[in-house]
């Protein structure tokens, strides 16, 4: 049976002025998740994946450490919501990361407010709340249609990996499990950096195999991160 691996991005540069670059941990996340594919002798058939630079350098982080050379085909179904337009929405004053910075400064958890604060501008984006220039109806459609594309294009027993980000990730779970659309939140909070969800490619139909594996990070625990 053929089969789709999900991988989302090793950790961005979350506030920074370049949020899309990888960090320091997110080019070592990517490499460990690249040599545990190679111990367990796992090579894709299909390598594809998002436009955004955090998607290419995982790619290239992780392919580099399973000895694999193969070529990266760009699909933008696979990018990331613009969550900088989300947050806007919600709170304008929320025109820069240095303004989101000196807000969640002055919170007594900043963390757990920027967590608020994002769950309220996807919210507002469900709901349809505000003008967007990519609608939760379109960004649902083009996710799926991009996991279509890609199950169309393996062969049986193939395999393809897509190096995404949580928010495609978890809008699959939605779509494949049945679940009610505000799970996404929970669904994409819980998405480790780095993490493969594994999707089967049956004559007919797709199903789950594993959602938001990170054993390979496992051995060491600061190497866990979720953004």
């Amino acid at each position: 049976m053929a089969m789709i691996y999900l991988i989302r991005h090793g950790q961005a540069s979350f506030l920074k002025e370049d949020y899309d670059k990888l960090s320091e941990l997110g080019v070592a996340q990517s490499g460990i998740l690249g040599e545990s594919l190679k111990n367990r002798k796992i090579e894709p058939d299909f390598t594809t994946g998002g436009s955004l630079v955090r998607h290419h350098e995982t790619a290239t982080h992780c392919l580099n450490a399973l000895g694999n050379s193969m070529k990266y085909e760009e699909m933008g179904h696979w990018n990331e919501y613009d969550h900088m337009e989300l947050l806007t929405r919600h709170h304008p004053a929320f025109t820069d990361y240095e303004a989101i910075g000196n807000h969640l400064r002055a919170q007594e958890n900043p963390m757990a407010a920027l967590q608020q604060i994002l769950n309220d501008s996807i919210l507002d984006w469900m709901e349809e709340k505000y003008s967007y220039a990519v609608t939760w109806k379109q960004f649902k459609a083009r996710v799926w249609e991009g996991l279509t594309q890609v199950a169309e294009q393996l062969e049986k027993g193939g395999r393809a990996f897509i190096f995404t980000s949580g928010g495609p990730i978890a809008m699959v779970m939605i779509k494949m499990l049945n679940l009610e659309e505000k799970q996404f939140i929970e669904l994409q909070g819980r998405l480790v950096n780095s993490s493969v969800t594994k999707i089967l490619v049956g004559r007919n139909k797709l199903s789950l195999s594993t959602y938001n594996d990170y054993s390979h990070l496992e051995h060491n625990a600061e190497l866990i991160t979720y953004r």
